[in-house]
């Protein structure tokens, strides 16, 4: 006779939007989940569906698959590390996913502190946004070890249509943040492809409906064309850009060609008002 394994238990902390929505799609998949949050206006949404744990560390020991979607490393680090931390709790062979958007190294210390207790550390940011979450749509880029991604996958497979497994850890977040520069880029060449046409005395509707079934179409474009402006994401979207992008740069100050990106990058954000801080990531001067 077959004994059905045990179904693997997910814990979840980091209930924003992002987050919010990849804890509703493993509820919609039935998949016995676990919470944790501060703020109680995050939690409502989940009870009655969710055990809700009382610190991380309780998190941690009910949990098969942990996913830490919060908002930089610091957050990270404190949810993670510690006597308090979900790490604390957490049983060998269990694994913990990076979902925040991190600097790449960050990743190294908390995974040397996981293996320590037996516990695998994958990085495996995501793309796509709160809806596509909840709809099991995103695009989940993973670091980290053969097997430590095959058992997070277990849990990443609900929320994430695509799953790339992009190499070592930190390969996951190297790849966001290339994935992020590149819009912010796109973001300002969109802008000024409108602009020159309309210096060029094209009607911008048409225009518009032109470069969107055009080659030249990007999610970027997409949403430009589609708003008019930046005025409406300028102050959601810049933060965020700002960060990922200082991320970006502090990530690949080795790398050759990465003007062509950070340059159009870094004016999309001046065009927002949230221009990133280069001292921050040791660019004074450039």
């Amino acid at each position: 006779m077959t004994v059905d394994a045990a179904p693997v238990r997910a814990g979840f902390i980091g209930l924003g939007s992002q987050g919010g929505g990849m804890t509703e799609r493993l509820l919609q998949c039935a998949v016995p989940t676990t919470v944790w949050g501060r703020r109680s206006e995050a939690l409502a949404p989940f009870a009655g569906r969710a055990d809700v744990a009382p610190d991380p560390t309780a998190l941690g020991r009910a949990s098969d698959v942990v996913g830490i979607c919060v908002t930089d490393g610091d957050a990270v680090r404190e949810v993670t590390l510690g006597p308090d931390g979900v790490l604390a709790g957490m049983r060998p062979g269990s694994v913990l996913a990076i979902h925040s958007t991190i600097g790449p190294e960050e990743c190294a210390p908390i995974a040397a502190a996981a293996a320590e207790r037996g516990v695998d550390v994958v990085d495996a940011p995501v793309s796509g946004g709160g809806a596509a979450a909840a709809a099991g749509t995103l695009t989940v880029y993973v670091g980290g070890d053969d097997a430590a991604v095959a058992r997070a996958r277990a849990v990443l497979d609900h929320y994430g249509e695509t799953v790339l497994h992009m190499g070592a850890l930190g390969s996951g977040l190297r790849t966001k943040l290339l994935n992020n520069a590149l819009v912010a880029a796109h973001f300002a060449l969109a802008r000024d492809a409108m602009a020159t046409g309309d210096a060029l005395g094209l009607d911008a509707s048409q225009l518009a409906a032109a470069l969107r079934s055009g080659s030249g179409r990007s999610f970027s474009l997409e949403v430009f064309v589609g708003l008019g402006s930046f005025d409406a994401i300028a102050d959601h979207v810049g933060p965020i850009m700002a960060k990922d992008v200082g991320l970006f740069a502090a990530a690949t100050a080795a790398a050759p060609d990465r003007a062509t990106l950070l340059d159009p990058a870094d004016r999309f954000l001046a065009l927002v008002g949230h221009p990133r801080s280069r001292a921050a990531h040791g660019e004074e001067g450039t």
